[in-house]
């Protein structure tokens, strides 16, 4: 721990020795002409497959991972609070990479696993943890919540959030915000023990905006017996702030592992699927040089749809998946997003192809779902996280192209409504709050897709 404080500090003086750059000139400059760069370079334009939402074609994921790595230790990343770049060089960040861990063990006693790192087609089964930090009422968040934890396909617990305290607004960055880090411990406790998961590892701080929540409540949910994953998520893709840090520093001292990273935007800076792609890649490799984490999260996003379940964000992401995988034993996280909102078709559907793509692809560990894309409030149950968790443990052992024949398969069932996913029902209207069972409607749209998976060669344990 001591010696990841001291790089962590040279990091920050890093930051502040850099390079200078405007946030305008990196987004409208840098990110764009550098991912055009390394595209060009190692041939990796218009490589996007429509029909091949799985990639399956390993070969180009290890370009892919070449000409990222190499982005990398160009492009570095900006801090946003100085203006000026950090950066590593190729020795350096490959040092790094291969200093961290290929497993971590997390939680106690029936609820202790070990996350371990994977590859394409592995036949361990990845881990699974739920849900996102979705916003839900504060009277809510022990149902919730003991709900979706009575599923053993749910083995970290990071979310829900709540944005009020003993009914009183949360205000970012105010002092709300870290007495609701205290709350979300308060109630978590609850609900896991009504669960009788009082054992599960922890990802947190959910409810923390900014870093104020994580410096409040970090501490508590914590031990070293049962050490959090301190959740860190940067404001962009190659960009990082002094809350970041904060946040790092806190998850350090307490022994908690450091969980960290970014989204890639297709149609954002790095511009279509293949530079999302490369920046992803590159966002995964940087988070060890800089933040000494033990997990990263070079997450893909497709910003036209506010969704990773299109055709798109699958691909990319099981290209940088697989270039991860392949190339390093690190442990890495991208989550899936969901558009549609519980009680649909459409949301076991999102899930299925994002899990089994993610799954199939090597990836370590995620988090999820995103009901509704977390738009709304309380719009989360526990049916989606249990399926989310089934999908995504049956993924282990599925070839890539037998991967890419279901993905295909469930695309023709939503991707032409994307843009227009059904907003579905809350927690209250399809689910028994007594009884934390799923309405009659909702447990059968359940059961016609998991018999539908089964017929397409998927089977989820529905435990």
């Amino acid at each position: 721990m001591a010696q990841s404080l001291v790089k962590l500090m040279e990091t920050l003086e890093r930051a502040r020795d850099g390079a200078p750059c405007t946030n305008r000139e990196w987004e409208t400059k840098v990110i764009p002409e550098t991912v055009k760069k390394y595209l060009k370079k190692y041939d990796l334009e218009h490589t996007y497959n429509k029909d091949e939402p799985v990639n399956q074609n390993l070969e180009l994921a290890d370009r892919f991972f070449e000409a990222a790595l190499e982005m990398a230790a160009e492009i570095g990343i900006l801090m946003v609070d100085t203006e000026s770049v950090i950066k590593f060089s190729r020795e350096e960040i490959l040092e790094a990479v291969d200093r961290a861990p290929d497993h971590v063990v997390v939680g106690k006693d029936c609820d202790q696993i070990t996350i371990r790192a994977r590859r394409p087609e592995d036949t361990l089964p990845p881990i699974f943890g739920g849900p996102l930090s979705i916003q839900v009422s504060e009277e809510l968040y022990v149902p919730i919540t003991e709900g979706i934890l009575r599923s053993p396909a749910i083995k970290v617990q990071e979310g829900p959030s709540i944005d009020t305290i003993f009914g009183l607004p949360v205000y970012s960055g105010s002092p709300f915000e870290t007495a609701v880090a205290l709350q979300e411990n308060r109630l978590r406790a609850e609900a896991q023990w009504r669960a009788g998961r009082p054992g599960i590892p922890n990802m947190s701080i959910a409810s923390s905006t900014t870093e104020y929540g994580q410096l409040g409540g970090f501490a508590g949910q914590t031990s070293p017996d049962n050490p959090s994953i301190c959740l860190i998520l940067h404001p962009a893709e190659l960009k990082i702030h002094y809350a970041s840090f904060h946040k790092a520093v806190v998850g350090m001292g307490y022994g908690g592992y450091i969980y960290s990273g970014s989204y890639a935007m297709i149609g954002g800076y790095s511009g279509g699927a293949e530079g999302a792609t490369l920046t992803a890649i590159a966002t995964d490799l940087l988070q060890y040089p800089i933040m000494q984490c033990h997990f990263s999260a070079g997450t893909v996003y497709d910003i036209r749809y506010d969704s990773s379940c299109n055709r798109h964000s699958l691909w990319a992401m099981s290209v940088s998946n697989q270039a991860i995988a392949r190339n390093t034993h690190i442990l890495f996280v991208k989550v899936v997003n969901q558009t549609a909102g519980p009680g649909t078709y459409d949301i076991l559907w999102n899930c299925a192809a994002g899990y089994l793509c993610a799954g199939v692809s090597g990836m370590t560990y995620t988090i999820g779902p995103r009901s509704a894309g977390g738009r709304f409030k309380d719009y989360l149950t526990p049916l989606e996280a249990w399926f989310s968790g089934q999908v995504f443990e049956a993924s282990a052992g599925v070839s890539l192209e037998k991967a890419n024949e279901i993905v295909l398969y469930l695309l023709s069932k939503y991707e032409d409504r994307l843009k227009e996913m059904p907003k579905g029902q809350s927690f209250t209207e399809c689910f028994n709050i007594r009884t934390l069972e799923p309405s009659p409607e909702w447990r059968k749209i359940y059961d016609e897709v998991c018999d539908d998976l089964e017929v397409h060669g998927l089977v989820l344990d529905r435990k």
